[in-house]
């Protein structure tokens, strides 16, 4: 009798278990995802985390933003990594396919996969007190202007070649330099892009460029000034995805990147500024499932 209350105990606790949704949902396993994303990707990132989690029970995703070259560099040391998304499809290809992880005889990545596109924008104070509408603007006496300035940033030479683009587009070519030397940086601490936001929502300066998804994530605090096709760079910038050799959960980890290839990943990637790029472009020795 003791025997069968035990087995029926059990049997109870993990039903209410189940009910509890702690066993997973779908394919994948109850577990934690690594993943490892471009500052740029923050906004998109938090949606995709938490629609996944809510679909796969059990799943938690721990997300790090960063610099992609940075980040890259992590793994190659053998920091453990699931999933990494840098902002541009070169930081796989040139920092970890064909490199190996230190101590061990891994390749830091074989493939990855290209999901969605980005544009450079100006984010001025909410409200736009200064009245910011040009690029031109920027060079207006009094105005403070803010930066990416990270050496391994891929945000600062896309931040100049963008005023530079839209000063020749605006007529004015001579004033992109003046705008680039005079922003507000600490020579001794290189700018980041969640910098460059937190330095226009707390008044630190009246503008900066920054990425469109990281300012549609922040849209309730400042306005985003959009700037045509021919300048805003979104014709190069492209975010891709892989799962690296320092993976811990290589399976959850390739269902997370076929979520964000889906039809609901691209929904969210759209809401949050990241137009996805469909199809999507696939290099070197994808996964089946997401081909």
């Amino acid at each position: 009798m003791q025997l069968e209350r035990g087995f029926l105990f059990r049997s109870v606790l993990i039903g209410g278990l189940g009910l509890l949704g702690v066993f997973p949902v779908g394919q994948a396993t109850a577990s934690s995802l690594e993943v490892f994303h471009a500052d740029s990707l923050a906004g998109p990132m938090k949606e995709l985390k938490k629609a996944f989690e809510g679909k796969y029970h059990g799943v938690t995703i721990n997300l790090t933003s960063g610099v992609s070259r940075q980040l890259a560099e992590r793994i190659l040391k053998g920091d453990a990594c699931d999933v990494f998304a840098p902002s541009s499809p070169a930081v796989i290809e040139e920092d970890l396919m064909n490199k190996r992880i230190a101590g061990s005889g891994k390749d830091a990545a074989s493939w990855y996969v290209i999901f969605s596109a980005n544009e450079m924008v100006v984010i001025t104070e909410k409200g736009n007190p200064v009245g910011i509408s040009h690029v031109a603007d920027l060079a207006k006496p009094g105005v403070k202007f803010v930066r990416v300035t990270g050496e391994k940033d891929l945000a600062t030479n896309r931040t100049i070649e963008f005023l530079k683009k839209a000063a020749v587009l605006e007529g004015k070519p001579e004033l992109a330099q003046k705008i680039i030397d005079g922003a507000v940086v600490d020579p001794s601490k290189p700018n980041t892009v969640p910098d460059t936001i937190r330095a226009v929502k707390e008044g630190k300066a009246n503008a900066g460029v920054v990425y469109y998804s990281a300012a549609v994530a922040a849209k309730n605090e400042l306005n985003i000034i959009r700037f045509p096709a021919s300048v805003n760079l979104s014709d190069k910038i492209r975010n891709a995805a892989s799962v690296p050799g320092t993976a811990k959960n290589e399976k959850v980890a390739v269902d997370f990147v076929k979520f964000v290839l889906s039809a609901e990943g691209q929904s969210i990637l759209k809401e949050t500024g990241q137009p996805p790029v469909v199809p999507a472009i696939r290099k070197g020795d994808v996964p089946a499932e997401l081909k």
